[in-house]
């Protein structure tokens, strides 16, 4: 079943999960509605492949080992070459002060594991479509 579909543009998204399984499904799920994935199981492979492919969004897996995802998450939004990048963090971590510390760490979006489809795909067209917006307003 497809919920929504990038326009006209094929959107390019990076996953940063250090968990195959849940990168893996993300990677099917937006596959299946028409982006271009990109995969990372760790900051620093995230990082390389952030720069390298120049993606449209980033996913993001706030609890990983080595450098966490709100680490990552400054240091994208802190690089000339990323900091445009829009970022949604994943996590199972689902507190209010959690989402907090995303957004803090300059994160656009937040969504907490499990999901379903429609809930990713939502998060992703808002941050996408609001970064858009953006763009158009500059």
């Amino acid at each position: 079943m497809r919920y929504l579909l990038p326009v006209c543009v094929l959107n390019r998204v990076l996953v940063i999960e250090d968990e195959e399984d849940i990168r893996d499904l993300v990677g099917v799920i937006l596959t299946g509605n028409g982006y271009e994935v990109f995969k990372a199981s760790s900051g620093e492979e995230g990082l390389v492949s952030a720069v390298s492919h120049a993606p449209d969004l980033i996913l993001l897996d706030m609890v990983m080992p080595g450098p966490s995802g709100l680490e990552m998450c400054r240091l994208l939004k802190n690089k000339k070459s990323t900091r445009d990048i829009p970022i949604i963090i994943l996590t199972v971590l689902s507190r209010e002060v959690d989402r907090g510390y995303a957004f803090e760490a300059g994160a656009d979006g937040f969504l907490s594991k499990p999901f379903s489809i429609e809930a990713l795909l939502c998060e992703v067209d808002k941050v996408l479509s609001a970064s858009d917006q953006m763009v158009t307003l500059s």
